[in-house]
């Protein structure tokens, strides 16, 4: 049995099977979306509570320091605002489960936005894809929209997005990561001490 900061009650181990239709409680993602040979997960010691929590959500830090976000640190916790979601800063979506959130700027991002690697590649372009944290300045002064190359879609603005600037190729987050085997990369993450 173990204690995580984010459930009130003790946890024990879970092996995720590969039918599994359960949402991880932090970063709403399915269980068994990482699946390996010997994936596990964390559940509620309670049977009536529906607490489950991916291995890697487990070893999430409590608080960030984000290169999005450089003023404040970001603490994950469940949304604080009336009626319990939040929109993510990264993509625009909204999220329901936990966030890393900045009190200061009510600033919010999505566990999955948070963790995003820095540079990926795309079976799609033959160069690697930086990740941005705004549209690049040449577009903001021409007042230029921004088009995800792969799907046609308008980019939000103030959304994030990855970008080749070699070749003035961009995706949203969502085409770009889409097929990436997405795990919580340590590069991307700094714990605050």
């Amino acid at each position: 049995m173990v204690k995580h900061f984010s459930h009130r009650h003790e946890l024990c181990s879970y092996q995720v099977q590969e039918d599994d239709e359960i949402i991880c409680s932090i970063c709403e993602l399915p269980l068994d979306l990482m699946m390996n040979s010997a994936t596990s997960a964390y559940k509620c010691t309670k049977s009536k509570c529906n607490f489950y929590l991916h291995d890697l959500c487990f070893e999430l830090p409590q608080e960030i320091k984000h290169k999005s976000h450089p003023k404040h640190p970001l603490t994950l916790s469940t949304p604080p605002y009336e009626y319990g979601e939040f929109t993510c800063d990264a993509c625009g979506e909204f999220g329901t489960c936990f966030t890393f959130h900045c009190t200061h700027c009510k600033y919010d991002l999505h566990v999955q936005c948070a963790t995003l690697p820095e540079t990926l590649s795309h079976h799609h372009h033959h160069h690697l894809l930086t990740l941005l944290y705004s549209l690049p300045d040449h577009h903001e002064n021409e007042g230029k929209l921004n088009i995800c190359d792969f799907c046609q879609g308008t980019v939000p603005r103030g959304c994030w997005l990855y970008s080749c600037r070699d070749c003035d190729y961009s995706t949203h987050l969502g085409c770009s990561t889409a097929e990436a085997d997405q795990d919580y990369p340590e590069d991307q993450i700094i714990i605050s001490s």
